[in-house]
């Protein structure tokens, strides 16, 4: 086995826990918020997904994002250049209510890009460092950071769903 199986293992594992803690969830169970200065589902979700699209396309294949190259903003109504990172409580609360089934296709294209991403990975490629902004910022700094960053909202999405829902319902 080599270090692509091992990130792609890791990435399919988040995307089936992800799967299970959407299933089912109604519009308000994705906006619930525990209080005013925390995150709801669908600001998780779509973060998560901008992320990955963000270091894969932007930072290591240094090309515009699948969210800008295929117009999502304007598919989803969601802002068209912002991942959500640093957004304030007053963003979060107000980012619009997206049809699921669309940004989960968003999700699919984002997966299968980073996907063909990693198989053209040689293990030489780890060490680079695309990004002139970030020296000493590489590949497999970015890709151990990806995992972490999702394995962490994925957990975050259960977590809102249980509060909700119960322990596994």
């Amino acid at each position: 086995m080599d270090f692509t199986e091992i990130v792609q293992m890791a990435l399919s594992e988040s995307t089936e826990d992800l799967e299970k803690a959407l299933s089912g969830l109604s519009n308000d169970e994705r906006r619930f918020q525990p209080n005013q200065h925390s995150n709801h589902i669908d600001f998780t979700l779509w973060h998560m997904l901008r992320v990955e699209d963000h270091w894969i396309c932007r930072f290591a294949q240094r090309a515009e994002t699948i969210w800008e190259r295929n117009d999502w903003a304007s598919k989803t109504g969601l802002p068209i250049s912002e991942t959500g990172y640093g957004y304030s409580t007053e963003q979060v609360a107000g980012l619009k209510t997206f049809e699921l089934d669309l940004i989960m296709e968003y999700s699919n294209v984002v997966r299968k890009n980073t996907e063909g991403f990693l198989n053209s990975l040689a293990k030489e490629d780890l060490g680079n460092c695309p990004d002139p902004k970030k020296p000493g910022y590489s590949i497999a700094r970015m890709l151990s950071h990806l995992i972490v960053e999702l394995s962490q909202h994925v957990g975050q999405i259960a977590y809102l769903r249980g509060i909700q829902r119960g322990i596994n319902q």
